[in-house]
């Protein structure tokens, strides 16, 4: 059985059986980078997250990555006069697939994400930027480098 297959139950399920989606502690949003796609964040605490994504590349072969981390955040590095602006950094997964014609093998690496989110003062929305080196041990060990600006909307 494909790996993909386990994984879009996976974040459905996180995205929808959360206990704590009341009180802000959920968000969905888009990302713009390398891949384009969704993300979403469950907020376990105000200094640890889960973050999982779906994100795609329609051009050439095609290419579909669904991702998941553990994120930890530092509130204490950049101070803002309003809201929250915290550093974050954490360890994940990354799974890539490829259209059938593209003839390419699956990949799986590890992912290393370092980024800043900004969360506005009395408001639901963040914004973030990141930066994701990614460690491919399928079907060849070698570093990969992604990155992405988004926003999200926490429920």
């Amino acid at each position: 059985m494909r790996i993909k297959y386990l994984l879009i139950p996976l974040i459905v399920l996180l995205a929808t059986n959360s206990p704590a989606i009341a009180g802000e502690r959920f968000g969905i949003g888009v990302i713009a980078g390398n891949p384009d796609g969704i993300t979403g964040k469950y907020m376990m605490n105000n200094n640890r997250a889960i973050d999982v994504g779906f994100g795609w590349k329609t051009t050439g072969d095609n290419e579909y990555n669904f991702y998941g981390d553990y994120l930890f955040y530092k509130d204490d590095v950049i101070k803002v006069p309003q809201g929250r602006l915290p550093l974050y950094f954490g360890v994940g997964a990354r799974y890539t697939t490829y259209s059938e014609d593209a003839g390419k093998d699956d990949k799986f690496g590890i992912r290393i994400p370092v980024g800043i989110e900004y969360l506005f003062w009395k408001s639901s929305v963040g914004i973030f930027v990141e930066f994701v080196p990614v460690l491919s041990l399928t079907p060849d060990t070698k570093f990969e480098f992604g990155s992405g600006i988004g926003i999200r909307y926490f429920f």
